[in-house]
């Protein structure tokens, strides 16, 4: 089945992209995760600063689309203590006991990985649905 998300030829890009003059519902429904993040960080900007585009994301389904980013982040969490691991901490280097004479209290960790993209995507998703509940259309 072909993804519903279209090439956009005039840009020179292989996909819709949200940027911070135009607005294209379309570019919500890719499911790759850089145009994903690129249109994120653009509407982020543009429901922050533009009550339009808040309306009209609530009138043409985005609004639905950015709940089902963060429900889909929500069914499949990265990792279950995100804050550890983004930052690469363990707890036995919080507690300070296996800590050499001048090394960091705080050191990096060799844990597992952490899907950034969909750390990024989440955040950003709840920070445009925040945009258009606090500052309303």
């Amino acid at each position: 089945m072909r993804e519903s998300n279209f090439s956009f030829p005039s840009q020179n890009r292989a996909c819709v992209c949200i940027t911070s003059q135009l607005y294209d519902r379309r570019a919500l429904d890719t499911n790759a995760a850089l145009p994903l993040l690129n249109s994120l960080t653009h509407l982020t900007y543009l429901t922050s600063t533009s009550p339009r585009i808040r309306e009209i994301l609530t009138l043409d389904g985005g609004l639905e689309r950015l709940v089902r980013i963060l429900r889909q982040y929500c069914a499949n969490p990265v990792s279950p203590s995100p804050g550890l691991q983004i930052y690469h901490l363990t707890a036995s280097s919080l507690d300070g006991q296996d800590r050499k004479a001048g090394q960091a209290i705080l050191t990096a960790a060799a844990g597992p990985n952490v899907d950034r993209a969909k750390t990024y995507q989440f955040s950003l998703a709840f920070q445009c649905v925040v945009n258009i509940g606090v500052r309303g259309s």
